[in-house]
C-alpha cells in the first residue's frame, strides 16, 4: 500500500487552520474520512496559534483535547500535534517555540509575513534559528508566490528556512510550474494539505501523482518521504 505522511494538516473541529475558519465536528470527521481515503498514515494536526486569543498553554491543551477526541475514530491515521505560528510571535518568543514543534521533532511551522526580503529580515531568521535551537518550515509558501519572486524564494531557502508547498500549489495551474521548479531543485521540501479549503475535496493523492509524473522517480520518492523524515526528527541538512 502506498502510504503518505502529512506534516501540516487542518483536522480539528473548533480550531482554525492557516487562512481558514474553524471546522465543525461534522466537517472534521468528513476531512478525517478523506485522509483515510488518501492512504494517510500520519497527519500532524497544525491549527493556527493566535496569541491574542489564548495563551500557549490554553491553545496546546485545547489542541491535544481535540486530537484525543478525534483519534478514537482516526484509525488507521495516526494524528500528532503541530501548530502554525505567526512570525511576529516567533520573533518575540524564540525560546518558547519548542512546545509548538511538529510532533516530537525539532521543526516548527511558521507563517511568514508579506514583507521585503532584505538583510534585516534574513538576520532575524538567522537569530530565530540560533536562539530557538529549532528549524523553521515556511507553511504553505505558495500563498506568497504572487508576492515574492522565484529568486527571492531561493534566497529565503538559503537563509536556512525549509519550504512547504500546499496541495493548492500543485493543483493550481498558475502556481504549478513554480512549485515543481522549487521541488525539483530542492528549494522546497514538503507537500502538505495545509490550507486546503474545508469546502473542497482534499485531492492530496492527485497532487502527489502530478509530482510523480513531473519529476524523476528518485526525486519524487525523496519528496514523498521528507514529511516522515521530519516527524522522525531528521537533521535539517538531510533535506538539502
Amino acid at each position: 500500500m502506498n502510504y503518505y505522511v502529512d506534516m501540516h494538516a487542518s483536522l480539528l473541529p473548533g480550531l482554525a487552520g492557516l487562512g481558514q475558519r474553524a471546522m465543525t465536528e461534522q466537517e472534521a470527521r468528513a476531512r478525517l474520512a478523506a485522509f483515510r481515503d488518501s492512504n494517510m498514515k500520519i497527519a500532524a494536526a497544525a491549527p493556527y496559534f493566535h496569541p491574542e486569543e489564548m495563551s500557549p498553554a490554553e491553545f496546546l491543551a485545547l489542541r491535544d483535547e481535540k486530537i484525543a477526541a478525534l483519534s478514537s475514530d482516526a484509525q488507521p491515521v495516526r494524528i500528532v500535534g503541530g501548530a502554525v505560528i505567526p512570525y511576529s510571535y516567533c520573533q518575540a518568543h524564540p525560546r518558547e517555540l519548542a512546545q509548538f514543534a511538529v510532533g516530537e521533532s525539532g521543526f516548527f511551522l511558521i507563517d511568514l509575513p508579506e514583507q521585503p526580503l532584505d538583510e534585516a529580515f534574513f538576520e532575524q531568521l538567522t537569530r530565530l534559528r540560533i536562539v530557538s535551537g529549532m528549524c523553521p518550515v515556511a507553511a504553505d509558501i505558495d500563498r506568497r508566490f504572487t508576492f515574492w519572486s522565484p529568486e527571492e524564494l531561493i534566497m529565503l531557502r538559503k537563509a536556512g528556512i525549509l519550504l512547504q508547498i500546499s496541495v493548492n500549489g500543485i493543483l493550481n495551474q498558475e502556481y504549478r510550474k513554480l512549485s515543481l521548479f522549487l521541488l525539483a531543485n530542492q528549494h522546497a521540501h514538503f507537500i502538505a494539505t495545509g490550507s486546503r479549503s474545508i469546502e473542497e475535496p482534499l485531492r492530496f493523492i492527485e497532487a502527489m501523482r502530478i509530482v510523480q509524473r513531473s519529476l524523476p522517480a528518485q526525486l519524487y520518492r525523496r519528496i514523498k518521504n521528507n514529511a516522515g523524515m521530519l516527524l522522525s526528527n531528521a537533521e535539517p541538512s538531510a533535506f538539502l
